[in-house]
C-alpha cells in the first residue's frame, strides 16, 4: 500500500497531460476518440457524455498485456511504481535512437548539474522533438488529427533502442515515460524496448506533454483508468517541482 506521506504537496504543480478530445492526434489504427452529449440539463435535468476511444489514446500507460501473452492488465499494476522522484532527461535537440551509452551519460550530466540526491529516483522522463501539442497548437510536423505521418514523426524524434532499455532496467528504473506515440521506433514491428521493459516490470507511459518542462529533478504521480482486464489506460500525469 502507498505511503500518501511519500507524494510531496509543496511546490509547482505541472500537468503534463494530453487531454482527450475529438481533436486528439492518434496512432494510425487506433479508434479515433468520440464524445457525444447522452444527457443534456435541458431536456434531461442533468448533463451525461458517452465516451469512446482506444486504450492508448493521450497520456496512457502500457500495461505488459499490450504486449505480452498472459501480461498483467492495466488494473493489476502497483501504482505506488507510477508515482515518484523522478528526472526529466532532454533529447529535444536529438533526433536519433536513444542507446544506453546516450542515457548514461545525460543522466550523469544531469545529475551533476543538479548536485541533488538522486538514489530514491525511480521514475525516467523523457523529452524529445515529439514533444506532444494538442489542438491548440498543431503546428508540431508529423502530428495531425485523427492520425500522425510516421515517417515525418520517425525521422524528427528520438526513441529507445534495445540497449537503452537494457540501462533502464539495469539502473532500476521502475517508469519510463516519452512524449511520443512509442518508446519504439515507430517502423519498428517486433517492438524491443517494450518487450525489454515490460518483461523486466518497467513501466511505460507514452504521449506525455513535456512541452514546457525543464530537465531536472521532480515528483512524478500518474494514474491509470482501473479498467480491468485492459491492455492500457489513459492516465492524468502530473510533475511537482520543489521550486
Amino acid at each position: 500500500m502507498f505511503d500518501p506521506k511519500k507524494i510531496p504537496v509543496k511546490g509547482k504543480i505541472i500537468d503534463v497531460t494530453v487531454p482527450i478530445s475529438s481533436f486528439t492526434p492518434i496512432f494510425p489504427g487506433d479508434p479515433e476518440p468520440s464524445i457525444e452529449k447522452f444527457l443534456t440539463l435541458e431536456n434531461d435535468g442533468c448533463a451525461v457524455s458517452r465516451l469512446s476511444f482506444g486504450s492508448h489514446t493521450g497520456t496512457h500507460v502500457d500495461s505488459p498485456s499490450h504486449i505480452l501473452k498472459d501480461g498483467l492488465s492495466v488494473d493489476r499494476l502497483d501504482i505506488e511504481n507510477l508515482m515518484g522522484e523522478a528526472v526529466v532527461l532532454d533529447f529535444f535537440r536529438r533526433n536519433e535512437a536513444l542507446t544506453g551509452p546516450i542515457l548514461d551519460k545525460a543522466y550523469n550530466d544531469q545529475k551533476n548539474n543538479d548536485q541533488k540526491n538522486t538514489e530514491n529516483v525511480s521514475i525516467l522522463l523523457l523529452k524529445t522533438t515529439a514533444s506532444f501539442r494538442n489542438e491548440k497548437n498543431p503546428e508540431i510536423p508529423g502530428f495531425q488529427v485523427g492520425g500522425i505521418d510516421k515517417e515525418r514523426v520517425f525521422e524528427e524524434s528520438a526513441y529507445l533502442t534495445a540497449t537503452a532499455a537494457a540501462w533502464i532496467v539495469r539502473n532500476g528504473f521502475k517508469t519510463v515515460g516519452i512524449d511520443g506515440f512509442s518508446v519504439d521506433s515507430l517502423s519498428s514491428e517486433s517492438l524491443p524496448a517494450h518487450h525489454t521493459l515490460l518483461s523486466n516490470s518497467v513501466n511505460i507511459v507514452e504521449c506525455l506533454d513535456l512541452s514546457s518542462v525543464e530537465a531536472g529533478m521532480y515528483f512524478f504521480l500518474c494514474l491509470p483508468l482501473k479498467v480491468e482486464g485492459c491492455d492500457g489506460a489513459p492516465a492524468r500525469a502530473l510533475l511537482i517541482s520543489d521550486s
